[in-house]
């Protein structure tokens, strides 16, 4: 009897241990379920990173935030590899919901900084759209290098990139081309600032020559003025302009003319040599001046003693007033042309003997680029 008590008392004892296990095994199962809730949120944070662009715009704080992620899923996998009563996903969890705050904080931080890099790239554009129309004021219509205004068209070009890269969201790439255009345009503006400047060395002469121009043309007489910078021919009468027309010069108008076939237009004071129409010339109408004068002579020689030009240049002449402008381009071996319509009228003005004073520009440098 005792012995079968005895069987009975460890059959208990077993199933109480059984029970105690298996309960305890439950237990700490349904405790330490997987942390698929965590992982997904924090999968879908950054997701949410990348749709708002923070990624970009807080970049550091995001790449911190993948990291960790990283770390959660190496740690996941590490316990599923487990025994599933040793598995514990206590750090997967903490990984997860770390990856969750740094996420909120990559958007936090990067909502402020893509608002303070739109207000930069929209003040940036403007500037830079300023520097473009000034240098089409001021400079395209110079005879510059080819290569400055290849730099001018791709500045301009970027800067239509960066704006509609902006006005799309897309800011980091609407800097990137905003400070390409930037590099560009500020290189083509120094070279056209450079020539320009080396263009107006000559300016006290204009000067003294307008004051001249306003002189010669006291007491009713006429005189033609010839403003290059202004691509104009005006009339003066009694020290007053009275008349104005728009004219075109040679290619290579930018300075005063040195030798035959530099397709420039002379500068200096000179005046009508001979009225052309019908057959003696080959334009609508001309009035020949009396270029080369002295002044273009001793240049002439000067240069040509010193080397500054090669030993065969001739020192050309056949400068004149004539028609058949109106191209809207500068495009004369030197010539000053203008419309048929204004050579009549300029025609009918001038006699022999009537003074042509052909200057860079009445204005200064600093006024001429306010």
């Amino acid at each position: 009897m005792k012995k079968k008590h005895r069987i009975i008392a460890v059959l208990v004892l077993f199933f109480l241990v059984v029970i105690i296990v298996v309960g305890s095994a439950t237990y700490k199962h349904l405790e330490n379920i997987p942390p698929d809730k965590e992982i997904k949120s924090a999968i879908e944070a950054l997701a949410s990173v990348k749709k708002s662009q923070a990624d970009k715009f807080a970049a550091k704080k995001y790449l911190e935030a993948e990291k960790v992620f990283e770390q959660a899923m190496d740690e996941w996998k590490i316990q599923n590899e487990r025994f599933f009563l040793k598995r514990d996903y206590t750090k997967v969890r903490s990984l997860a919901n770390q990856t969750i705050e740094l996420c909120m904080e990559s958007i936090n931080d990067g909502s402020s900084e893509k608002t303070s890099l739109n207000s930069q790239v929209k003040k940036q554009l403007a500037i830079l759209k300023k520097k473009i129309n000034q240098f089409e004021k001021y400079y395209k219509n110079l005879p510059l290098e080819k290569s400055v205004f290849q730099q001018f068209s791709k500045a301009r070009l970027k800067c239509d990139e960066a704006e509609t890269s902006y006005k799309h969201g897309q800011v980091h790439e609407a800097v990137e081309l905003a400070d390409e255009a930037e590099i560009l345009i500020t290189k083509a503006s120094a070279k056209g600032k450079e020539k320009l400047e080396a263009f107006y060395d000559d300016y006290p002469d204009w000067e003294k020559n307008v004051i001249l121009a306003r002189e010669l043309s006291s007491g009713g007489k006429i005189v033609v003025l010839v403003n290059k910078l202004e691509s104009s021919c005006n009339i003066l009468k009694s020290g007053k302009i009275i008349e104005t027309f728009n004219a075109e010069f040679g290619k290579n108008w930018l300075g005063g003319k040195v030798r035959m076939g530099d397709k420039a237009t002379p500068e200096g004071v000179y005046k009508v040599y001979k009225k052309k129409s019908g057959k003696e010339t080959k334009y609508y109408k001309s009035l020949l001046i009396n270029y080369p004068n002295e002044d273009d002579k001793s240049r002439f020689t000067a240069l040509l003693k010193t080397g500054r030009i090669p030993k065969n240049s001739r020192i050309g002449n056949l400068i004149e007033i004539h028609g058949d402008g109106g191209k809207g381009v500068h495009w004369t071996d030197g010539c000053i042309a203008v419309t048929n319509d204004d050579m009549d009228k300029i025609y009918s003005l001038c006699s022999i003997s009537t003074p042509v004073i052909i200057i860079g520009s009445e204005k200064p440098l600093k006024e001429y680029l306010k």
